[in-house]
Protein backbone atom coordinates (compact mmCIF):
# COMPACT_ATOMS: atom_id res chain seq x y z
CA UNK A 1 0.00 0.00 0.00
CA UNK A 2 1.43 3.38 -0.95
CA UNK A 3 0.91 6.70 0.81
CA UNK A 4 -2.06 7.76 -1.35
CA UNK A 5 -3.84 4.42 -0.89
CA UNK A 6 -3.23 4.66 2.85
CA UNK A 7 -4.70 8.18 2.98
CA UNK A 8 -7.71 6.91 1.04
CA UNK A 9 -8.14 4.03 3.50
CA UNK A 10 -8.19 6.49 6.43
CA UNK A 11 -10.66 8.75 4.60
CA UNK A 12 -12.98 5.81 3.99
CA UNK A 13 -12.65 4.78 7.62
CA UNK A 14 -13.70 8.31 8.55
CA UNK A 15 -16.69 7.94 6.17
CA UNK A 16 -17.59 4.68 7.93
CA UNK A 17 -17.60 6.53 11.23
CA UNK A 18 -19.89 9.22 9.79
CA UNK A 19 -22.32 6.51 8.69
CA UNK A 20 -22.13 4.83 12.11
CA UNK A 21 -22.82 8.09 13.94
CA UNK A 22 -25.71 8.97 11.62
CA UNK A 23 -27.33 5.55 12.00
CA UNK A 24 -26.93 5.66 15.80
CA UNK A 25 -28.49 9.11 15.91
CA UNK A 26 -31.53 8.46 13.73
CA UNK A 27 -32.48 5.18 15.43
CA UNK A 28 -32.26 6.78 18.89
CA UNK A 29 -35.78 7.41 20.24
CA UNK A 30 -34.58 10.71 21.72
CA UNK A 31 -33.90 11.92 18.17
CA UNK A 32 -37.59 11.61 17.32
CA UNK A 33 -38.58 13.43 20.51
CA UNK A 34 -36.02 16.19 20.02
CA UNK A 35 -36.50 16.87 16.33
CA UNK A 36 -40.05 15.63 15.81
CA UNK A 37 -39.62 13.59 12.68
CA UNK A 38 -38.94 9.96 12.01
CA UNK A 39 -36.65 8.56 9.36
CA UNK A 40 -38.28 5.76 7.41
CA UNK A 41 -37.11 2.18 7.92
CA UNK A 42 -36.22 1.98 4.23
CA UNK A 43 -33.79 4.89 4.57
CA UNK A 44 -32.28 3.44 7.74
CA UNK A 45 -31.80 0.11 5.97
CA UNK A 46 -30.23 1.86 2.97
CA UNK A 47 -27.75 3.57 5.32
CA UNK A 48 -26.98 0.27 7.02
CA UNK A 49 -26.41 -1.36 3.63
CA UNK A 50 -24.05 1.42 2.59
CA UNK A 51 -22.23 1.04 5.91
CA UNK A 52 -21.73 -2.67 5.24
CA UNK A 53 -20.43 -1.96 1.73
CA UNK A 54 -17.84 0.49 3.07
CA UNK A 55 -16.89 -1.88 5.90
CA UNK A 56 -16.46 -4.79 3.48
CA UNK A 57 -14.22 -2.69 1.24
CA UNK A 58 -12.08 -1.74 4.24
CA UNK A 59 -12.04 -5.34 5.49
CA UNK A 60 -10.53 -6.45 2.18
CA UNK A 61 -7.73 -3.91 2.54
CA UNK A 62 -6.84 -4.69 6.17
CA UNK A 63 -9.20 -6.63 8.44
CA UNK A 64 -7.11 -5.99 11.58
CA UNK A 65 -7.34 -2.23 11.14
CA UNK A 66 -11.11 -2.46 10.73
CA UNK A 67 -11.28 -4.55 13.92
CA UNK A 68 -9.26 -1.87 15.70
CA UNK A 69 -11.77 0.74 14.54
CA UNK A 70 -14.72 -1.38 15.72
CA UNK A 71 -13.12 -1.95 19.15
CA UNK A 72 -12.40 1.77 19.60
CA UNK A 73 -15.92 2.65 18.45
CA UNK A 74 -17.36 0.52 21.23
CA UNK A 75 -15.14 2.25 23.77
CA UNK A 76 -15.46 5.89 22.63
CA UNK A 77 -18.58 5.81 20.38
CA UNK A 78 -16.11 6.72 17.63
CA UNK A 79 -13.07 4.95 16.28
CA UNK A 80 -11.21 7.67 14.45
CA UNK A 81 -10.55 11.30 15.29
CA UNK A 82 -9.21 14.25 13.34
CA UNK A 83 -5.98 15.97 14.23
CA UNK A 84 -6.40 19.74 14.34
CA UNK A 85 -3.35 21.93 14.94
CA UNK A 86 -1.45 18.93 16.30
CA UNK A 87 -4.19 18.05 18.82
CA UNK A 88 -6.16 14.80 19.02
CA UNK A 89 -9.83 15.80 18.87
CA UNK A 90 -10.82 12.79 20.98
CA UNK A 91 -8.76 13.49 24.11
CA UNK A 92 -7.38 16.97 23.29
CA UNK A 93 -3.76 16.03 23.92
CA UNK A 94 -0.99 17.72 21.94
CA UNK A 95 0.62 15.11 19.75
CA UNK A 96 4.39 14.78 19.43
CA UNK A 97 5.70 16.86 16.53
CA UNK A 98 7.67 13.83 15.37
CA UNK A 99 4.52 11.80 14.58
CA UNK A 100 4.44 10.76 10.94
CA UNK A 101 0.78 10.94 9.88
CA UNK A 102 1.08 8.58 6.94
CA UNK A 103 3.57 5.90 7.87
CA UNK A 104 1.98 3.28 5.65
CA UNK A 105 2.84 0.20 7.72
CA UNK A 106 1.34 1.52 10.94
CA UNK A 107 -2.14 2.71 11.77
CA UNK A 108 -1.68 6.18 13.32
CA UNK A 109 -3.05 6.23 16.86
CA UNK A 110 -3.02 8.77 19.64
CA UNK A 111 -0.33 7.98 22.21
CA UNK A 112 -2.70 9.15 24.95
CA UNK A 113 -6.13 7.62 24.19
CA UNK A 114 -5.25 5.13 21.43
CA UNK A 115 -7.86 6.31 18.93
CA UNK A 116 -7.02 6.15 15.22
CA UNK A 117 -5.91 9.54 13.91
CA UNK A 118 -6.49 11.24 10.60
CA UNK A 119 -4.90 14.43 9.37
CA UNK A 120 -7.23 16.16 6.93
CA UNK A 121 -6.06 18.91 4.62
Amino acid sequence: MNKEEFKRFLEELYLLQDLDLLIDQIIDPAYLQTFGFKVSEEKVEALKQKREEVAEKLRKVNPRWLQTYERLRKKYKRGIARVVDGICTNCFVHLPASMNPYEVDTLPTCPSCGIILIWMD
